[in-house]
């Protein structure tokens, strides 16, 4: 990786960080489509899982007593038995073809959840799928956000609910994830220290997002996060197609 490459990633880390402060998700879907552009796509789900799970640990400490208990076991056991299909597809797709089904992924999960739950009722079973088709996602891209929030958006959990929930969720799934990584073969020393180097910016990235919450308004802040998840989608599906 060049100096660039190395600066590009540790700014979208950052980025993430504020985002993911302000709304409660959003880390891999902002970073791992960000530093796909510029980083190979392993590295790129590696070193992004593992800052993920740094900065969750440090958002969970400020909210635990409003997680939702159970939504988060129906979330976290099923995504542990997705998990190891998902590192199959990992293992098996071809790298420009992932980042073309990962940038679709992340538009489609984008329009989708500007669309809101589409006025499904919540259904234990819901939470079950979401949670086992996020396992996919976590060992195969790293964005396994999208279906826990759609899930969590049908149960219309307070602000301060929804944030816990899905921070303890993520503080789960993401170390659970890197393990199966471990066990792949696919960890390397570029993608630990890339991580490692992000954390004064996953810090500031949190007290700029703590700062920012109280100041704008929340649906005006969703639509740029949405913007900025579509721009991130479809430049890291350009960037499959054209390699």
């Amino acid at each position: 990786m060049s100096a660039v490459d190395i600066a590009w990633c540790l700014f979208a880390m950052g980025l993430a960080a504020v985002v993911q402060s302000v709304s409660g998700f959003g880390f891999a879907l902002m970073a791992v489509p960000l530093a796909a552009i510029a980083i190979n796509l392993t590295t790129a789900v590696i070193a992004m899982s593992i800052a993920s799970v740094i900065n969750v640990s440090m958002l969970v400490l400020r909210n635990y007593k409003d997680i939702d208990r159970g939504l988060a076991v129906r979330f976290n056991v099923p995504a542990l038995f997705g998990m190891p299909f998902g590192l199959v597809v990992l293992a098996t797709v071809e790298q420009q073809r992932l980042k073309v089904v990962l940038g679709g992924l992340i538009i489609i999960a984008t329009l989708a959840l500007m669309r809101g739950a589409g006025g499904v009722a919540a259904r234990a079973w819901i939470d079950v799928v979401a949670g086992a088709i996020s396992g996919v996602l976590a060992a195969s891209t790293g964005t396994n956000g999208p279906p826990l929030v759609l899930a969590a958006q049908m149960r219309k959990l307070s602000p301060d609910v929804f944030r816990a929930t899905m921070s303890f969720t993520f503080i789960v799934s993401g170390p659970l994830s890197l393990i199966f990584f471990a066990f792949g073969g696919y960890f390397s020393w570029s993608a630990v220290w890339l991580a490692a180097g992000s954390i004064p910016l996953l810090i500031i990235g949190q007290i700029i997002g703590l700062r920012v919450r109280p100041l704008i308004n929340g649906q005006q802040f969703a639509r740029f996060v949405y913007l900025l998840l579509l721009l991130s989608g479809v430049s890291v599906g350009l960037s499959g197609l054209v390699g």
